[in-house]
């Protein structure tokens, strides 16, 4: 709004002369100033909307040193949270070794089980063809 206002009266202002020297077309009749009061009642009404929604904002309000002692709550809440986060994941990462761990037991029993199975059927099939 500012910028257009600006660029109105830029646009619309009559000329004015340089080192004293006549115009050479007569300037066109524009009220300048009465354009220059419109335009700060518009902006000063702007700005006052501005200030009022500012203000409806939840947390607005208060002065610097209340919001910097929020900010400051707001740090510490993260730190706290950061490390709780922390330890979730060490206690994590301790149970997924864990978990590893007992998968690869299990995998081995399961493999040296199958490993035994098969050995027992070549053994079973040769033995069942040296007798037949």
């Amino acid at each position: 709004m500012l910028f257009n206002y600006v660029g109105a009266l830029q646009r619309d202002a009559p000329p004015q002369p340089l080192k004293q020297e006549p115009l050479v077309a007569p300037p066109k009749t524009y009220d300048v100033q009465g354009q220059v009061e419109v335009m700060s009642k518009d902006l000063m009404a702007g700005l006052s909307e501005v200030d009022a929604l500012i203000q409806q904002l939840p947390g607005g309000g208060g002065s610097e040193a209340d919001e910097v002692a929020k900010a400051v709550e707001l740090l510490q809440q993260n730190a706290r949270a950061a490390a709780e986060l922390q330890a979730e994941l060490a206690a994590a990462s301790a149970k997924l070794a864990e978990l590893q761990d007992a998968h690869g037991v299990l995998a081995e029993a399961a493999l040296a089980q199958r490993a035994a199975v098969a050995a027992a059927e070549a053994t079973g099939g040769l033995a069942s063809a040296s007798g037949g």
